[in-house]
């Protein structure tokens, strides 16, 4: 029944039915730890919070295993600002028995004044990669993925554009 109550309150929190008081310590945290179908244990985690001046934050992350040694942890965070800017990330990591890992992650954000960018990457097997597309509220952008790979070394490549849409030099 906590479990569900704590669930309920935190998701009306999120969606904005509930809201906190407009100070610094408008924070609600909450865990949960159990057995899961896969003969292993899972535990999650979240925190809402919102501030003086109407920023808000909400993250979460969970943890599981599943009683072979293999382990998943995932996590998610989502803010505003006062002013309408805004941010998303969201990351998996996992660990296999036998000792391989891998990532995943991606990472989204718009500034109040029309700028953007995002950000995915992943890591495993010896290789990593990120790609980087970033929109200034001028309209100027800049896109670019790097690799990286054991043995090989880094390639980048990298390209920015003017907001008409010329391929300008990147600064």
């Amino acid at each position: 029944m906590l479990k569900t109550a704590k669930v309920i309150l935190s998701s009306a929190i999120l969606c904005g039915l509930i809201t906190l008081p407009a100070d610094a310590k408008g924070l609600l945290r909450g865990r949960v730890i159990h057995r899961n179908a896969s003969g292993g244990v899972t535990r999650s985690a979240g925190a809402v919070a919102k501030g003086p001046n109407g920023g808000q934050v909400a993250k979460s992350h969970s943890l599981s295993t599943n009683g072979q040694g293999d382990a998943t942890r995932s996590s998610t965070a989502k803010a505003s600002g006062p002013n309408g800017g805004t941010v998303d990330r969201q990351s998996t990591t996992s660990v296999s028995s036998s000792g391989a890992a891998s990532h995943q992650g991606s990472v989204t954000a718009t500034g109040p004044n029309g700028g953007s960018v995002t950000s995915t990457g992943s890591a495993g097997n010896g290789t990593a990669t990120r790609s980087t597309q970033v929109t200034g509220p001028n309209g100027n952008s800049y896109s670019g993925s790097t690799t990286v790979t054991k043995g090989s070394g880094a390639q980048h490549t990298g390209t920015c554009t003017n907001a008409s849409g010329a391929v300008v030099p990147c600064k």
